[in-house]
């Protein structure tokens, strides 16, 4: 990626430009064609002046550029939020997966094939990080996983020094006979590291990730929530992802089970909380009741499901190459993003880690809209929405820096398009958008 494709957007003093496109498009506007921009640049801010058709940007009391730039062939939108992803696996690269080897085979490879030192773990988040800037990322929800079960900060302390803003959620695990060891840990590590990681990586949040209903016990993931609302950190998790999930929630058995025995972490409390015939999403009622969690994936959702996101206002982040990589579709029936939408949940756009993606160029949910577009006929405005408004907005960001509406922009990206139609000629399109501006410190 040129991180300075045009030089003009990156004045070393202040100047007014204006940037006339085939077509702009945020969360807001829908698609305007043909679409103009009139922006004041700083070398550490840029702010939109105005946005629209380009005779709106002739209004009394809006300054005359001081440089014009034609990009016809371009469509703009703000900078894009992935809102779940997991960096610290990118040197894994894109894995080829059949859904019907199963998840927890998937898993025991991840497991081989992650990196355990911080030195590797630093080395796959840059180079995570540099992928989702050249796929136009200005946030991310990060998982800083742990390996063999150890917390590990490196994640967050990468990222922080990055030009990314966002979450880093801390991942952890803890059920049966690893439940106590488990909040003993993160107990000592919120302690004895926190304030100074808080500091290290500044403008970059630290957040919790109980792991998944499969691998935390329900009464840690309530000590863990209180936990978080104490320090002020968000909450996220893994939840209703795959049917071995669902099998062992609901009945206590399979391979999620087979896995714990296997581990030697199995015991009969185990049960305590499960086999009730509850789906993962009932199974975190309470929680979700009384808590803010972001809850990635939800393949699994039944219409009380559905209702009970929505009445809690959980954001859920759905990511559909992820969903298609795993077979979820084919064990759930499509994903129910358009119902949660409808029943007031906030969906946002994650990809997952590189490892299930096609585009080993780039880490990017423009290639999740590009998805959606194709396969759903998603409109314009909730596809946007769910890329980086809903997205901001569930990580603690301020959503109208991922909007071209008046005030500090986050990002700018040109998507290319073709000589019909631009949505269409850009969500058609294969290829990675070009970063005309990045700038984290407008959140």
């Amino acid at each position: 990626m040129n991180p300075h494709p045009h030089p003009d957007l990156h004045p070393d003093r202040p100047a007014v430009v204006r940037l006339d496109a085939a077509a702009i498009a945020d969360a807001s506007l829908g698609v305007v064609a043909p679409g103009a921009l009139l922006l004041r640049i700083h070398p550490d801010q840029v702010v939109v002046l105005a946005a629209g058709l380009p005779h709106a940007l002739e209004a009394p009391g809006l300054p005359a550029p001081d440089r014009v730039l034609s990009l016809p062939d371009r469509l703009l939108m703000p900078g894009l939020v992935n809102a779940h992803t997991h960096l610290d696996l990118t040197h894994i690269g894109p894995m080829p997966h059949q859904p019907g080897d199963g998840f927890v085979a998937w898993v025991h490879h991840i497991r081989a094939a992650r990196h355990d030192t911080p030195e590797g773990i630093a080395e796959a988040v840059r180079s995570g990080i540099a992928l989702s800037i050249a796929g136009g990322t200005v946030a991310v929800g990060d998982i800083a996983g742990a390996p063999h079960g150890r917390l590990t900060d490196t994640p967050a302390r990468v990222l922080g020094g990055s030009p990314l803003a966002g979450v880093s959620y801390l991942e952890f695990f803890g059920i049966g006979r690893s439940a106590a060891p488990a909040i003993e840990r993160l107990e000592r590590f919120v302690r004895e590291a926190l304030p100074g990681l808080s500091e290290a990586t500044g403008p970059v949040r630290i957040g919790l990730q109980p792991h998944a209903p499969n691998t935390v016990d329900l009464g840690v993931y309530r000590w863990a929530a209180a936990l978080a609302d104490r320090c002020g950190l968000p909450l996220a998790t893994h939840l209703a992802e795959t049917p071995e999930e669902h099998a062992f929630i609901a009945r206590g058995t399979g391979p999620q089970r087979a896995m714990l025995e296997q581990f030697g972490l199995w015991d009969d409390s185990v049960l305590q909380p499960i086999a009730k015939g509850r789906e993962p999403v009932r199974h975190l009622a309470g929680l979700l009741g009384e808590h803010r969690v972001l809850c990635a994936h939800v393949n699994d959702a039944s219409d009380a499901a559905v209702r009970l996101l929505g009445e809690t206002g959980t954001p859920v982040v759905y990511c559909p190459r992820a969903s298609a990589y795993f077979g979820a579709p084919d064990h759930f029936g499509p994903h129910r993003y358009r119902d949660m939408l409808d029943a007031g949940v906030p969906v946002c756009l994650g990809t997952d880690s590189i490892v299930n993606l096609d585009t080993p160029d780039r880490i990017s949910v423009l290639d999740e809209m590009r998805l959606l577009h194709r396969r759903d006929g998603s409109d314009a405005r909730t596809l946007l929405a769910m890329a980086t408004v809903h997205g901001a907005t569930a990580l603690g960001l301020d959503p109208d820096a991922v909007t071209l509406g008046p005030g500090p922009l986050a990002g700018l990206l040109a998507v290319p398009t073709d000589g019909g139609d631009p949505w269409a000629g850009a969500m058609g399109g294969n290829g990675p958008p070009e970063v005309l501006i990045l700038k984290r410190e407008c959140f």
